[in-house]
């Protein structure tokens, strides 16, 4: 077994492959020998490429693929597939694990040729039709990084450590500590990041609210906006609703640098979104905010942090769009709230440099 060659399979989202790197690390662990491929997609490849526990990364262009198929550009979409059947074919793989549990994914691990390939349990896709064997069901109440570490059971590895993986490297050092520096803070000065988009609508905490943090904690140290382009919006709303002082990074960043950014802060502001778990998985103190999706289930796993949740009859729904319209489980979390816990964070931690 020492000796196998694996491929992990988790193409996106970024949450969801940070949460999937306790699986390379404890199988890496368990199996020194073995070499590891994880198959991602373009968008999420930068949490991985630099893993010391992954021997190697494939990139394999899931989005523009389904922009193909969506396009009706079947020609184009089938020359992308068969790309990576030719490539998969090299690489003579002992065992793949799809930790994804699509039906596109269970496409994607029956390509790559493995005698041997487990998927997890409990997917709401025909996944299993892919599959050889599946790892035990586990409980829906279950951490998600406890339920995919559930994949590594079927090789007779069980194990309870859930530390997500996450590595900067020098140069996205060099960029938080530059910008910064153009930006005019200083290494004694605190760092306070907002992080106010989600993927989901109904995860997003209101502008309104973010800019009476941001407020109130203008004094406690330098308040930077973090996100991608498409958050610029969101932050604009902020910025124009606060008094304080804003370090707008939104959009101005590659998925890396914001890292550095994170790692730099004191605390961090956030819903339930990929850079709450990137700051987690450097160890950067977080305040999140939980409405209609479950901390126990995708909250930090991890101690030195605060998660508030938010206070429905309905929460937590799941659903991507407010039900009931009025996204009441985000409202019930107030400012003062926010800002108690942020001062919690503030005052038991040191500033990060």
């Amino acid at each position: 077994m020492n000796d196998k060659r694996y491929a992990i399979v988790r193409l996106s989202s970024i949450g969801d492959v940070l949460h999937c790197t306790p699986v390379a690390r404890n199988l890496k662990q368990h199996q020194p020998s073995c070499h590891i491929t994880w198959v991602v997609g373009q968008v999420s490849a930068e949490m991985v490429k630099d893993n010391p526990f992954i021997d190697e990364v494939y990139i394999w262009p899931r989005e523009r693929w389904e922009k193909c198929m969506r396009q009706g550009k079947l020609r184009e979409a089938w020359s992308i597939w068969q790309q990576l059947k030719s490539d998969m074919a090299q690489k003579h793989f002992d065992i793949a694990l799809d930790i994804h549990g699509l039906f596109l994914s269970g496409m994607v691990t029956k390509a790559l040729g493995a005698p041997r390939r487990i998927g997890l349990s409990g997917n709401k896709e025909p996944n299993g039709l892919f599959m050889t064997e599946k790892a035990p069901l586990m409980p829906d109440d279950v951490h998600v990084i406890q339920r995919y570490l559930s994949i590594l059971r079927p090789l007779g590895i069980d194990t309870q450590d859930y530390s997500m993986t996450l590595c900067l490297l020098d140069k996205y050092k060099a960029f938080a500590k530059a910008f910064l520096h153009e930006q005019g803070v200083s290494e004694k000065e605190r760092l306070i990041i907002l992080n106010p988009a989600t993927t989901w609508r109904a995860k997003n905490w209101p502008p309104e609210y973010f800019a009476e943090v941001a407020d109130a904690l203008s004094s406690e140290g330098r308040i930077v906006i973090c996100g991608g382009p498409a958050d610029q919006g969101i932050a604009q709303q902020i910025i124009e609703l606060t008094t304080a002082p804003i370090i707008n990074a939104v959009g101005k960043t590659s998925l890396m640098e914001m890292a550095a950014l994170l790692e730099r802060a004191s605390v961090v502001i956030v819903g339930d979104t990929g850079p709450l778990h990137m700051a987690v998985a450097i160890g950067t103190p977080t305040v999140s905010i939980f409405g209609p999706t479950d901390p126990a289930r995708f909250g930090p796993l991890t101690p030195g942090h605060i998660v508030l949740t938010g206070q429905a009859e309905c929460s937590p729904c799941h659903k991507t769009v407010c039900p009931k319209k009025d996204m009441r489980c985000m409202h019930s979390i107030k400012p003062d709230v926010v800002i108690k816990a942020a001062y919690q964070q503030l005052q038991s931690n040191k500033i990060r440099i």
